[in-house]
Order: structure tokens, then C-alpha cells, then sequence
């Protein structure tokens, strides 16, 4: 019912810190390009361990093509 007292499991923080910085990194990229190549980095280091993981909450290129 209410999902206030669940925990998230590391996969869902992961998935929700990757979609901030991407969001971010896009904002941010007609203002300053290199703080936005940062935030990119940032979000493909963690976009990599999301793969390790295995998670199902992330495409991979195989499934999109």
C-alpha cells in the first residue's frame, strides 16, 4: 500500500541517482558543457555497475535494437 517504511533495495537508489544526473548533466549542458561532461561520467560509472548487477530496470543495447 504505502512504500514509506520499505526500504529500496541498492538497484532502485542506483536507477533513481542515474536519472538525476542525467537530468542534470542535460540541464546544465547549454550553460556549462564541462560540468556537464562530469555529471555524465558520473551517471556511465554508475549506468556500468547497474549492468554488473544485472539489473532489470536497465535497457541494454541488445533489447533496443
Amino acid at each position: 500500500m504505502f512504500r514509506i517504511f520499505e526500504n529500496k533495495s541498492k538497484e532502485e537508489r542506483l536507477c533513481e541517482k542515474y536519472s538525476r544526473l542525467m537530468q542534470r548533466a542535460y540541464k546544465i549542458a547549454l550553460i556549462d558543457k564541462e560540468q556537464s561532461d562530469k555529471l555524465n561520467l558520473r551517471a556511465k560509472k554508475i549506468l556500468a555497475e547497474l549492468r554488473r548487477m544485472d539489473c532489470s530496470m536497465v535497457e541494454t543495447k541488445s533489447e533496443t535494437a
